[in-house]
């Protein structure tokens, strides 16, 4: 149990991301399978995203250590949810394609089936060892009522490292990561009258005229493509110390196809991403001790295209910059642990800077928001005898809200202007969240060990509770 859900590992989880790495994971070989069921309930929220999520799925993971200088590992999920009362957004993965989504003021419930399969696989020669790793991801996303919506992504990712210990307990490593990325989109309306209008969003509320409107049938494609660089030092497997750094970048293209055959390119998404992360651990006696600071950003740049109907056919003209969004995340945090013969307890503590700038350009329309996180999760395991052991996982995080700042162009839309005020009031929140798991693993002959695992949290965001649970069945072998 110590090692396979060990709180250290959780914490330096950024040491494992090169492939090459992953040989140093564990030292034993371990696999699990669970089903879950779990229901989020929120009365303060974002529209795009829903207010409450109920669904099931289950798992499985494995890490198998084949020699000690071979290792093997994968995974495969099933999850069937369902998303209530989404508004303002037709798409999947709205953080991932926003500000760019279709809309329109009706919305309703949606039906999502979601696939993951994973595989990876390093071995070591002499002072090299060598890693690769392909997932794969997919989603099934739909609506029974008007407007009627059939989404599907797909997303394959590929990543192969390599590490080289150069000096006594030192090495180095690096690795390259590749990722195509597709949505398709599909609106139609079984209705022939009081058909709501559909709306080709382009940020802060406003959207693009000449695509946007009342149609029986619509298509739009999200296709993107990405990649990854990043290196790392580390110092005695990572257990002393180790310093990542990674830089990737990626480019979305919106297209859309209405009452024609015909797709018009609406935007596209330039992404630039840039992530450093240091840790360093000390080992007094039976204590451990942690330290680790985390930069993150990410810079976002939309560039959308222009049309003249003034012919008979449509044709591009232009092609701007109109949006702007740059996130930058700085984090500091803490990691202790005691682990004795039948008790283990670990605590991290973690203070954030998140700050947050969006803007629209022509016309112009902006938002900026600073927060300051303090947060703590803490991990408790006590062997009860030879065949049970409980785990307990309380945890806390406040987000506080340095500064909030708008500036909002208003469109002719009343139901827009609002959401766009509903949405801005939710982003300048205060939020408290509290909660906690408990677990309660048991062995018996001849079967694989079993647990059973329960969880709930609430947040607290203007004045209002937002609650999750969550149980889980499984059995770790």
């Amino acid at each position: 149990m110590k090692n396979q859900y060990d709180s250290e590992r959780d914490f330096k989880i950024k040491a494992f991301y090169n492939p090459a790495n992953m040989l140093d994971y564990s030292s034993f070989s371990s696999s699990e399978l669970y089903v879950d069921y779990f229901n989020q309930k929120d009365k303060v929220y974002r529209q795009q995203k829903g207010s409450e999520k109920q669904g099931f799925g289950v798992k499985t993971n494995s890490y198998q250590k084949l020699k000690n200088d071979k290792a093997l590992w994968g995974s495969a999920s099933y999850q069937n949810l369902k998303t209530k009362r989404i508004k303002y957004n037709e798409n999947l993965d709205f953080d991932r394609v926003a500000p760019y989504i279709s809309s329109d003021t009706v919305g309703g419930d949606l039906e999502i089936e979601k696939y993951q399969f994973l595989g990876g696989y390093a071995q070591k020669f002499n002072k090299v060892t060598l890693g690769a790793q392909a997932s794969y991801n997919a989603q099934l996303g739909s609506r029974a009522r008007d407007p009627r919506i059939n989404n599907t992504t797909s997303e394959l990712n590929l990543k192969v490292g390599i590490n080289y210990a150069f000096y006594k307990k030192f090495d180095v490593s690096l690795f390259a990561e590749g990722e195509r990325y597709l949505q398709n989109s599909k609106i139609r309306f079984a209705s022939k009258i009081g058909q709501p209008l559909v709306y080709q969003m382009t940020g802060l509320g406003l959207y693009n005229n000449l695509f946007s409107g009342g149609t029986s049938s619509l298509e739009t494609i999200h296709e993107e493509f990405g990649y990854k660089i990043g290196g790392e030092i580390n110092h005695n497997k990572g257990k002393d110390f180790y310093i990542l750094a990674q830089i990737g970048q990626s480019s979305m293209l919106k297209s859309y196809r209405g009452s024609t055959n015909r797709y018009y390119d609406l935007a596209d998404l330039e992404k630039d991403y840039l992530e450093l992360e240091g840790v360093k651990f000390f080992q007094i006696n039976n204590h451990r001790v942690g330290i680790k600071l985390n930069y993150l950003s990410n810079k976002i740049k939309g560039k959308e295209y222009g049309y003249t109907n003034n012919t008979q056919l449509l044709e591009q003209i232009y092609k701007r910059l109109s949006y702007k969004r740059d996130e930058t995340l700085t984090s500091f945090s803490l990691f202790y642990s005691l682990n004795k013969e039948k008790v283990s307890f670990s605590v991290i503590p973690y203070y954030r800077l998140n700050e947050i700038k969006e803007q629209r350009i022509n016309p112009y329309s902006g938002q900026k928001f600073e927060y300051s996180i303090v947060g703590l999760i803490m991990d408790y395991k006590q062997q009860l005898s030879n065949n049970q052991i409980i785990t307990f996982r309380p945890f806390f995080d406040i987000k506080s809200v340095s500064s909030s700042k708008n500036i909002l162009a208003t469109n002719s839309l009343p139901s827009i202007n609002n959401w766009i005020n509903q949405d801005y009031n939710y982003l300048a929140s205060e939020i408290k969240t509290i909660g906690a798991s408990l677990r309660y693993d048991f062995k018996l002959e001849k079967i694989p060990a079993v647990y059973i695992e329960a969880g709930v949290s609430q947040a607290k965001i203007q004045s209002k509770n937002n609650n999750f649970s969550t149980i889980l069945v499984g059995i770790t072998f």
